[in-house]
């Protein structure tokens, strides 16, 4: 079955903290969530709008890495792209080069991109989106009408105090929520963990990803929760991305069937692959091979944990 990220493709243009600067690659949250899943199966998709010059962009990288561009819709002369400048390690701020009017306006939007389509085979649905009625009003009536999993990576501009209750009525159209703790800080009013995550299990959600940066991540699932420390088998060199190609692969594992210690691994796994590369996966001979073993191991690593 189908994996479908209904989210914004953009090309990217990152400023590290040493005030470098890459060359144009693919990115946005929609692409690195594609690649959290893609390193597990073929079965995945993006579907967004694009600019009409989005293969100049990222045309190659597409091709080398084989990404369907089945659920492409090119709504404009102007592909999307994003500046992502770290002011430190875990730090960053980002802007769209034409504008976030611009940008949002190719992010997915049911209706126009023919999700429909794609969704009598579909597993599951990762999003990455604030609270706009448009979108949810498109979305959750499919949900209804296909029966697919829904996963929730929410925007940290929506994740305030003021919008909890906006948010509150989302998780119930949800299957899966993921957010970051600078994020659950900020909307849930609390300064640790142990708070966020009373919170985040009050809303009986079958797979809640917390994620805690360079630490790891907690997966709430089957009524469990579990600690997993980052997976620290490579060199980092670029951490854009980490959250949501975690996120898609927890909520691959998790629609797949996995228990929570084998969501925890292949989630830190698909991240560790991810700061490997400037930007986006490169997926390389071998390399889903490779992670599937990491897993294994790290999973039956965590289980032996109390």
């Amino acid at each position: 079955m189908r994996y479908i990220i209904a989210c914004n493709g953009s090309a990217e243009r990152i400023i590290f903290p040493d005030k470098t600067v890459s060359k144009l690659v693919p990115g946005g949250a929609g692409f690195f969530a594609l690649t959290g899943i893609q390193l597990w199966t073929d079965e995945v998709m993006l579907c967004a709008g694009f600019g009409q010059d989005y293969e100049g962009q990222i045309g190659p990288w597409l091709d080398r890495n084989h990404i369907d561009r089945g659920g492409f819709n090119v709504r404009d002369e102007r592909n999307p792209i994003n500046t992502c400048e770290y002011i430190s390690a875990s730090e960053w701020r980002g802007y769209a080069d034409y504008g976030n009017d611009h940008f949002d306006s190719l992010d997915c939007f049911p209706d126009q991109d023919h999700l429909r389509d794609f969704l009598p085979d579909a597993a599951g649905v990762y999003v990455f989106r604030a609270d706009d009625p448009v979108f949810w009003g498109q979305i959750i009536p499919l949900r209804q009408e296909f029966n697919f999993k829904l996963m929730w990576e929410i925007k940290a501009t929506i994740a305030t105090p003021e919008k909890r209750a906006s948010v509150e009525k989302l998780l119930e159209s949800v299957d899966g929520f993921s957010i970051n703790r600078p994020e659950a800080f900020s909307l849930f009013e609390v300064d640790n963990d142990e708070a966020a995550i009373r919170r985040l299990r009050g809303y009986n959600l079958p797979l809640v990803v917390y994620r805690v940066g360079a630490e790891g991540l907690y997966i709430l699932a089957a009524g469990k929760s579990l600690f997993a420390e980052s997976f620290k088998e490579y060199e980092t060199v670029d951490v854009t991305g980490c959250g949501n190609s975690s996120t898609a692969a927890a909520f691959y594992a998790w629609r797949e069937g996995e228990p929570i210690h084998k969501i925890a691994a292949m989630a830190n796994v698909a991240a560790a692959h991810n700061l490997r590369f400037t930007g986006l996966m490169e997926f390389e001979p071998g390399m889903r091979e490779l992670a599937l073993k990491q897993a294994d191991t790290l999973a039956q690593r965590l289980a032996k944990k109390k």
